[in-house]
This record gives C-alpha cells, structure tokens and sequence, in this order.
C-alpha cells in the first residue's frame, strides 16, 4: 500500500484562513456600508417629497383663505356689514403669500389686495361698477396660482 502525503509549506493553510477571514470581514463592512447609504438616500428623497408636499399645501391654503377672504370683504362692505375681521384676514394671507409664492402670484395678487383696500378706505365708492375689474384680477390671480401649483399639468395627467 502507498500512502501520498502531501506536505505544506508551514503555516500556509494559517495564511488563507486569515486572508478569508479578512475578506468575509471586508465584504460585511462594504455591504452595510453600501446598505446604510442606499437607506440614507431613500429616506433624504422621501423627506424632500414630503416637504413638497407639506409646502405645497401651505400654499394651497393660503392662496384659498387670501381669493376668499377678498371676496368677503368687498361682499361685506357693498351689502353694509363689517368687513373688519375679512380685512384683517386677508392682510395677514396676502402677507404670508408674499413670502411663499412665486413672483408671478404676487404680481397678480398686489392689484386683487389693492383694489379691496381702496374700497374700504372709501377711495372707490362705486363697488358695483369696480366689480369687473375685481373679477378680472381675481381670475389673473387664480391664473398664476394654479400655474405655480401645477393644476392643470395635474389634470391633464
């Protein structure tokens, strides 16, 4: 019987064992580290959607309670009821819109604001008579509003 025993140079089985055990340590490392970047840059996109879409609501909101409380306040002063607290309303939207909206919404808000101060500092008394020009300014301004917010992109589709 003939026994072949092969004999290794001494420690070169220790010399692979420790060069796999590093590369396996290696490899988790790079794996978790390519993991916990791939979750980060995931988590930043869901968040930057997010403050969009807070963002965008915001806008949403004032852009509504700034064409409503407008309207309130020249119905309130033509029909002879206060018109104070829609005044002070629409003050305080058309000051956060000027802030938050894009330049073409301010530009179309400054006359829709404007028009309704002269009426009620009495500048135009003829509240019916102005009415158009109110309308068109008020649909110039709903205009860029919903250019700004992507209305019509969103339903077109």
């Amino acid at each position: 019987m003939v026994c072949l025993m092969t004999v290794s140079p001494p420690g070169s089985s220790d010399t692979v064992a420790i060069v796999g055990i590093v590369a396996g340590i290696i490899g988790t490392l790079l794996g978790a580290g390519l993991g916990a970047f791939v979750t980060w840059k995931i988590q930043k996109r869901q968040l930057e959607h997010e403050d969009r879409t807070r963002f965008h609501e915001r806008r949403l909101e004032v852009y509504a309670e700034f064409n409503e409380a407008a309207s309130e306040v020249l119905a309130a002063k033509q029909t002879g009821n206060n018109w104070v607290a829609g005044l002070a309303r629409m003050n305080k939207n058309f000051e956060t819109l000027k802030l938050i909206a894009s330049q073409s919404v301010i530009d179309a808000a400054i006359p829709v604001q404007g028009l309704v101060t002269d009426v009620v500092n009495d500048r135009i008394a003829d509240i019916p008579g102005v009415m158009p020009k109110y309308y068109g300014d008020s649909n110039a301004l709903t205009d860029a509003m919903r250019e700004e917010l992507g209305a019509d992109k969103a339903l077109k589709g």
